[in-house]
């Protein structure tokens, strides 16, 4: 942890992205109160819905994240008034039709784009001025799953590499790789599981990891930058960012009214 920074409009970059990391048990009850908020109607339809305790919880923060970082670089806007809609694949961004015509603040359409993941424990949010930019976090606690889940969704190259150490530790740190880079990538494309994700491929044995396509996917590799890192001994996370982007920055902040501070991730080295 680092000197305490606000990215807001001030400070976005023209191409760069920020990710902001919101760790679920250091909010309290009170400011997940708060949080509830800022739900929309059918956001809070949803919440209630869920019926796991922590479930709930990430989706909460997570909406609560995404509305005050956004309003944080479009001060015109609270945090209650964003409005969302899918694409065709079911990606989410920002409705800025929705939001001029009800009484609530108006509000200019600007090159403000975002992608957000949550698992046990953690929620992440990026914020770029493109709209190509995925994220991808998960716990590596439970451990990889099964070699058929990797045989099914990886090419057999990845599925052999992760089956290729006999440590279960180090399966699993290969497996969550290749998956959150897979899961970034197709987020940063906003297109879902249309895209197969035995469609391209990683080498892990490189840092930054390289994508290649194999003909089930058009597209160019070299549009492409993607980077992996630790968020302490349980989290991992992956980027999708355009190739010319920055290095990305990364802070911790509790919502709803947390002040970001700067954090530095864990450096991941690439596989031997």
């Amino acid at each position: 942890m680092t000197k305490a920074e606000t990215p807001d409009a001030a400070t976005m970059r023209p191409a760069g992205a920020d990710i902001f990391l919101a760790p679920i048990d250091r909010i309290t009850p009170d400011a997940l109160s708060a949080c509830q908020v800022l739900l929309d109607a059918g956001e809070a339809d949803r919440h209630d819905r869920f019926r796991v305790q922590g479930a709930r919880q990430e989706f909460l923060v997570g909406r609560a994240l995404l509305r005050t970082r956004l309003s944080a670089a479009c001060p015109n806007v609270a945090p209650s008034d964003w409005r969302f809609s899918p694409n065709a694949y079911g990606r989410p961004s920002i409705d800025w039709r929705a939001m001029g015509g009800d009484g609530r603040a108006s509000a200019e359409p600007s090159d403000l784009f975002f992608n957000l993941s949550h698992t046990r424990g953690l929620v992440a949010l990026a914020i770029g001025p493109r709209q190509e930019i995925g994220i991808d976090v998960e716990a590596i606690s439970r451990g990889a799953p099964g070699q058929d889940v990797a045989r099914r969704y990886f090419t057999t190259g990845e599925a052999d590499w992760i089956e290729g150490d006999a440590d279960e530790g180090a399966r699993t740190e290969r497996f969550f790789a290749l998956w959150t880079l897979k899961e970034a990538y197709i987020k940063a494309r906003g297109m879902g599981l249309s895209l197969p994700l035995d469609g391209f491929f990683f080498d892990c044995s490189k840092s930054p990891p390289p994508i290649a396509f194999n003909g089930k996917i058009d597209d160019v590799p070299s549009r492409w930058r993607f980077s992996r890192r630790t968020i302490g001994p349980q989290h991992r996370l992956a980027l999708a960012l355009p190739a010319d982007f920055e290095e990305p920055r990364f802070f911790e902040v509790h919502p709803p009214h947390g002040t970001p501070a700067a954090f530095a991730p864990g450096e991941t080295a690439a596989f031997p």
